[in-house]
């Protein structure tokens, strides 16, 4: 989004003691005290415990009570289907050809074919990653090097592979540039080979619809020879067909043969594939979708297909089955319906565990010691025990299906790890107990993020354990007992949409790790902050108040908001625009689109700003009763103001001085003010005790530029009085500094309410004293849903791209100011026009850009396999009809998820698709465009929303922390994070536009200012309040905050003993009002 106005001054942000195993237990013991009759035992378990345990329970009760901004487990009511299931079929909705409902793995392959054919690659944009490093997302595999424990490989589902070479510290990633990136399984050959498979298929590996179609198809299996620094494609594997179920969709799982370096085993979606000479050549040896495979030492092979488990002893050339549909108290029962996985022991392959869901849930856990032949079940899903659900009654929410993580202990062999939501251990002395938590993050040992898949033992060293999830790797260094997160580097968030801010921070939404905002306040520049957890979507960040940042948590459908920089969250819409759900309809689209568009120089604001002159306040602090001489200078946040020298009067608790017409001061003291230089002396004849204030009228004339805080964020507006004004006089302007939002909801319509959902808009959202009012601007047809929004540079005009095809413009914004001119209740006073400018029929229409030069220049992006365009340019996009025209050109037939106008270049679009970016200098200009390809850095990866860095504002070098540049790009990757180019850059024009924070403005008054050790921020006695510190690059040096400031208390001391000196902003935020003030250290 564009945002335009004047103003650009940043204000921004080992061995385990009886003790431990002690806590061990008990944290064991707490996570499962769920019924009335267990909770009443915990009085005999805390009389069992030592006193080091009782003290962690303590504590641990305490975390439970206030969990961190981790991931949340998705709610059943929001998605009863399954929330994953919301995730993946919106990505099938943009994905999947829209006449068939599938993606065919043949388009896939002929558009991977096309791009390999491009014959124009370049590096005119060289891209950078942004991160954020220290986090990581949904990982499926994990290898650790049996020859050299430093090198760990992870699986990215979105990110491709990445390899450690130093035990999980830190990762790069090691798959090719045109490899692909959904790596789901992987395994290692005697010879030190690695292969690892691709494709990650969606609710029960393999099926139909999109609740079980895959989701990013795979490109088959990859293998390396040369200790994995490189890999290359093994041909054999490449997909074919035409479906969904085409062989080598998916490759679930790989094994290979403990002696034989060329036997390996592949479970894909068409059979359980063997090759024996290395990869060149594959056979099916077990027919039928393979979800689950294991294999022992020995080479016995296990697996799954059509609910049955097949068992062979000679390397796969035979398989006899070992479950039963006739359920004895010794047999293996057959399953359908859900998912299995197994475990053989390394120790004794005649110990064999399987795990059998049903659906999501769990059915039951089963263990054999005799190859297969008797079996007995160690596990049953209950009211207490089910480690793939979450909550219980009717908000649980189960997804065994989607996360399934099951492993043997490599020296123990009656110990098992089980894990989906949480994670559980059974031995086969201690039964089972709860071994993680979904809170705590970091700081909780027992943390281990929600939605787990995998487990792995080091070859070398039994002790050390790594397990992956949808927060990336994890490792333990005592055998699972504690975990830390291992994701330095491990770039691999799936973000589906992101903001800009003013500054260039960042903040996007991801699948499974909630909303995240980079800042470049972390320990390395590329760092980043979880705001909230869940699923996120659409996020955006104020470029008039950095503290003001939105998000959502899409499972639970909420939109949110923070006027705290993501430190408490509140939700804005209001209940007519949920009446869809309260109807039981689809509220609006998995992600549900946003945009936020803001000005400081709105001629049609109908806002005042209403401005009382006040005295001029200092005080010097308080007394140390030795000290009696006092100097220095008055300051008002009017710098023009001019001082009444009878007015100036001293005040320390008892003692008081007044100032006579020639300004000599008189009373407890003596001293001089000067009303010219607003400078003054004070000598007392007693050193006060108390603080000590000083107050002087001001007036200022007519003719004279003041600088009036606006509503928003308290940010300078400038004026000139007509008149004199003085000291309680009231002077009133327009408040140019405005703002507009807009959500977009499906459209449906009932006998009861004929207009529910829409497009609404509210031009409140800077307001946090009240739910925002809101207007239903449009209603776009029943069943139509928005996908995505832009507004165009002036805010007067916005474009709405849905799910199903259609392109609208909603016009004449400007002139929309309240409910009556806006509301589409209001006919008759109703000044939008609504108009439905373009239709892509089977389509769902990705990304909107228009050009910030000229609003009448537009291009759509489309998504959905099996097109012939994806890509449409419009010159005339204000008109009554406009016209678009297919810029495909040479681009390969791919969705593609995001488009953008190059500012600095208006023939050039850039696209951002499903195998990374293009670029074509001439897409917006006459003729055919040619498309080059521009992965340079960055990889064949998803690129799933883009932003470029736009102002309209002129280059001050007079300006603080401003920059000379805009134009710079930043992608939001699905599933390698953020990446940024400065290739696209270019100089803004230099001017003087830039004016910059009026020191004290709306009376913020820190004193002393400048400051030494400390400074006093005032503040109201009451309500909550949030100071910040933060240098000129808006870095947070400091944050201070108080729910509730206590009666009596008028102002707050910051420490600044280890501040540097230099110049600073501090801002305060107190009653949902923002104001700011520099600061100088000393």
């Amino acid at each position: 989004m564009l945002r335009v106005g004047p103003w650009f001054a940043r204000l921004t942000t080992q061995k385990n003691t009886s003790d431990d195993i002690d806590f061990i237990r008990t944290f064991n013991l707490l996570t499962i005290l769920t019924s009335d009759s267990m909770k009443r035992s915990l009085t005999h378990i805390l009389f069992s415990i030592s006193p080091v345990a009782l003290f962690l329970l303590a504590a641990m009760l305490m975390m439970a009570e206030q969990p961190s901004v981790q991931y949340q487990a998705r709610s059943a009511q929001a998605e009863p289907v399954g929330a994953a299931a919301g995730a993946m079929s919106y990505i099938h909705l943009m994905r999947a050809n829209g006449v068939t409902g599938a993606v065919s793995p043949q388009d896939v392959m002929n558009a991977r074919a096309e791009l390999n054919a491009m014959q124009n690659k370049t590096t005119s944009l060289t891209w950078e990653s942004k991160g954020p490093d220290n986090y990581g997302g949904r990982t499926r595999c994990l290898l650790v090097d049996k020859n050299n424990s430093n090198k760990v490989y992870a699986g990215s589902v979105g990110g491709g592979l990445y390899r450690s070479v130093n035990g999980g510290s830190t990762w790069n990633v090691v798959s090719s540039i045109d490899a692909n990136n959904a790596v789901v399984s992987i395994c290692q050959a005697s010879n030190g080979d690695i292969y690892y498979g691709t494709g990650e298929v969606f609710m029960g590996y393999g099926g139909s619809g999109h609740n079980t179609s895959p989701n990013f198809i795979g490109g088959g299996v990859y293998k390396s020879t040369d200790g994995g620094n490189t890999f290359s494609h093994l041909s054999a594997t490449a997909p074919n067909g035409s479906t969904g179920s085409a062989n080598w969709a998916s490759v679930a799982d790989m094994e290979a043969h403990p002696t034989d370096a060329n036997t390996l085993y592949a479970a894909t979606n068409k059979g359980l594939m063997r090759t024996i000479d290395g990869g060149a050549t594959w056979s099916t040896i077990v027919s039928g979708n393979v979800q689950g495979m294991a294999i022992s030492a020995t080479g016995n092979l296990i697996c799954s297909t059509a609910g049955r488990t097949m068992y062979s002893t000679d390397g796969g050339s035979n398989f006899s089955e070992i479950s039963t549909p006739v359920i004895t108290s010794t047999s293996l029962p057959r399953r359908t319906g859900g998912r299995m996985r197994y475990a053989i022991s390394p120790q004794d392959a005649n110990y064999i565990y399987v795990v059998q869901t049903a659906g999501n849930k769990l059915s039951a856990v089963y263990r054999s010691t005799d190859g297969g032949t008797a079996w007995s079940k160690i596990a049953q899903r209950s009211a207490n025990f089910d480690p793939l659900c979450s909550g219980s009654g009717p908000s649980q929410y189960c997804q065994g299906v989607w996360d399934l993580l099951f492993h043997v202990s490599s020296t123990d062999k009656d110990r098992i790890w089980l894990g989906g939501i949480k994670v559980w251990t059974w031995s086969l002395t201690g039964g089972w107990s709860q071994t993680s938590t979904n809170f705590g993050g970091n700081g909780n040992p027992f943390y281990l993020h929600s939605d787990s898949h995998e487990m792995i033992s080091d070859p070398n060293n039994a002790a050390i354990l790594y397990t992956s999830n949808d927060g990336g790797v994890f490792k333990s260094n005592d055998n699972g007992i504690s975990w830390v997160e291992r994701n330095l580097g491990y770039n691999t968030f799936q973000f589906y949409r992101m903001g800009l801010g003013r500054h260039r921070e960042l903040i996007g939404g991801t699948q499974d790790n909630g909303t995240i905002l980079v800042d470049g306040s972390g320990i390395s520049p590329n760092n980043g902050s979880k705001l909230i957890g869940g699923d996120g979507g659409f996020a955006d960040m104020s470029w008039l108040n950095p503290n003001l940042v939105f998000a959502q948590t899409l499972a639970e459908k909420s939109l949110l908001r923070s006027n705290e920089r993501g430190a408490g969250w509140s939700a804005y819409i209001s209940p007519f625009m949920n009446l869809a759900t309260l109807q039981g309809l689809p509220f609006a689209n998995w992600t549900m689109p946003h945009e936020l568009w803001e000005t400081t120089n709105d001629p049609g604001s109908l806002d005042t700003i209403h401005y009382q002159l006040l005295p001029s306040l200092r005080s010097m602090g308080y007394g140390d009763g030795i000290k009696k001489v006092f100097t220095g200078k008055m300051r008002h946040a009017q710098v023009n103001a001019q001082y009444v020298t009878d007015s100036f009067k001293v005040e320390a608790g008892p003692y008081t001085l007044v100032a006579d017409a020639n300004g000599n001061l008189t009373g407890d003291g003596t001293g001089v003010f000067h009303a010219d230089s607003a400078y003054f002396e004070v000598t007392f004849n007693t050193a006060p005790l108390a603080e000590v204030i000083l107050t002087c009228d001001v007036f200022l004339t007519g003719g004279t530029d003041v600088v009036l805080p606006s509503a928003i964020n308290a940010l300078p507006v400038e004026a000139t009085l007509s008149t004199r004004l003085d000291v309680g006089d009231v002077f009133s302007i327009q408040d140019p500094i405005q703002s507009t939002f807009f959500v977009g909801l499906s459209s449906w319509s009932t006998g009861s309410f004929p207009n529910i959902g829409g497009i609404f808009m509210t031009r409140d959202i800077h307001d946090f004293s009240s739910t925002p009012e809101w207007w239903q601007v449009a209603h776009l047809g029943v069943g139509t849903t928005p996908n995505v929004m832009k507004i165009s540079d002036d805010g007067n005009h916005l474009f709405v791209g849905t799910t199903n095809g259609r392109l609208y413009r909603i016009s004449n914004i400007n002139a929309a100011r309240d409910a009556r001119t806006a509301s589409i209740d209001s006919s008759s006073t109703y000044v939008l026009t609504v108009t439905q400018i373009g239709t892509f029929p089977n389509r769902v229409v990705t990304d909107v850009d228009i050009d910030p030069s000229n609003a009448n220049r537009v291009v759509v992006s489309l998504g959905n396999y099996g097109n012939t365009n994806f890509i449409y340019y419009s010159s005339n996009g204000l008109s009554t009809s406009p016209s678009f025209l297919p810029k495909q050109g040479n681009l390969p037939h791919v969705p593609t998820y995001s488009v953008s106008f190059d500012k600095g270049n208006p023939s050039r679009l850039i696209a951002g698709t499903e195998m990374g970016i293009f670029m074509a200098d001439n897409g917006a200009s006459g003729g055919t465009p040619t498309w080059v390809e521009e992965n340079t850095g960055l990889g064949r990866v998803a690129v799933f929303d883009m932003e470029q860095y736009r102002t309209n504002e002129n280059y001050d070098s007079n300006a603080t922390h401003t920059s000379q540049f805009e134009g710079d790009l930043f992608i939001a990757t699905h599933g390698r994070g953020f990446y940024h180019t400065t290739s696209t850059q270019v100089s803004r024009p230099v001017g003087m536009e830039e004016p910059q924070v009026s020191q004290g403005i709306e009376g913020l008054g820190l004193f002393p200012n400048p400051a030494l050790s400390q400074v006093h921020v005032p503040m109201a006695s009451h309500g909550k309040v949030i100071i910040t510190l933060r240098d000129l690059e808006g870095r947070l040096i400091q944050r201070i905050d108080l729910n509730r400031v206590p009666g009596g208390v008028e102002h707050l001391t910051m420490d600044l003993t280890k501040v540097a000196a230099g110049t600073y902003v501090i801002t305060r935020n107190q009653d949902g009002m923002t104001a700011s003030e520099i600061l100088v250290k000393s």
